[in-house]
């Protein structure tokens, strides 16, 4: 069985970990436990989720990406909170809003090819045969 191609917002999910991990490493060490860990396993879940629906049939590809937008929501808060504190800039928050709003319209545009899949017939092998 040959690997499903990754969507493209498969790198920057990876790129957001890469970051995200250098930033919560920084953060002060009474945080790091708290913030930093959730922050961390909030942004390994997207892409874990991520993964689930590359890998999931047609039919199921929709409820782990609505899972990973509702995670997104909860990273943008999260970061939020974190620069409210200051540890880390505005800067630094700009960047990583913007990085969470581009996964959030990629996702979107995702979950929106796949609705409109459902109104197309299915391709040779998927759903009943008549």
């Amino acid at each position: 069985m040959n690997a499903p191609t990754r969507p493209p917002v498969y790198p920057l999910l990876t790129d957001l970990i890469g970051w995200t991990l250098d930033r919560t490493a920084g953060l002060p060490r009474s945080q790091r436990f708290t913030f930093g860990e959730r922050v961390d396993r909030l942004t390994l879940d997207c892409l874990e989720l991520t993964l689930e629906a590359i890998y999931s049939p047609p039919t199921a590809k929709a409820a782990p990406l609505r899972r990973v937008n509702l995670l997104l929501e909860k990273l943008r808060v999260f970061w939020r909170l974190i620069c409210e504190r200051g540890w880390i800039s505005a800067q630094q928050l700009r960047f990583v809003a913007g990085k969470l709003d581009e996964i959030g319209r990629m996702l979107g545009g995702w979950l929106k090819s796949l609705s409109a899949n459902k109104n197309s017939p299915p391709l040779r092998g998927e759903g009943k045969e008549e």
